[in-house]
């Protein structure tokens, strides 16, 4: 079996980015993280993989041979109390879908990986420091209905991933 990381660089070189480049929110005209972390923007990806039908998507798919785990992160550029469920459990689903459809093609088994969905959106202005433990262990947005999809769902702030991937990548 082939290693999914090898896979991708090898097939799909071109859809390479930087973790801040695929934050980028058009919309708003920001980024919503800085680092120079090399991922692969599935968005990018999944247009052209299916030109003519655009199936919603996750931002971008972060893939940790070592530890053999599949990160697929979501950017919000929004509170959570503004997220659209709806939407979000479109991306995560068809998202899956055309993640499973490539490691089919190329013969990686899904069970040699982890696979987290992540979700991160922006930081709430009345966000206390002491609920900050509670959400470490909270899923939201009705997500938790996909677990058999995913082996871990993580929704926090774009504040919480950014120092989680700086200390566990040492990125900048």
């Amino acid at each position: 079996m082939a290693e999914l990381n090898y896979i991708l660089k090898k097939h799909y070189s071109n859809h390479f980015n930087t973790l801040k480049n695929t934050s980028y929110d058009k919309n708003n005209d920001t980024y919503l993280c800085n680092s120079t972390l090399d991922v692969l923007d599935f968005d990018g990806l999944t247009k052209s993989l299916n030109p003519h039908k655009q199936p919603s998507s996750f931002d971008c798919l972060l893939c940790n041979e070592e530890e053999k785990k599949v990160y697929c992160v979501e950017f919000k550029n929004q509170e959570k109390s503004m997220i659209n469920n709806k939407e979000l459990h479109n991306k995560l689903k068809d998202g899956k879908s055309s993640l499973d459809g490539i490691l089919h093609q190329h013969n990686i088994s899904k069970d040699n990986y982890d696979f987290i969905f992540c979700v991160a959106f922006k930081a709430s202005k009345m966000h206390y420091k002491y609920r900050r433990k509670i959400e470490l262990t909270s899923i939201y947005f009705n997500l938790e209905k996909y677990s058999d999809k995913f082996d871990d769902i993580i929704t926090n702030d774009i504040e919480f991933f950014t120092t989680e991937f700086h200390k566990k990548y040492s990125c900048k």
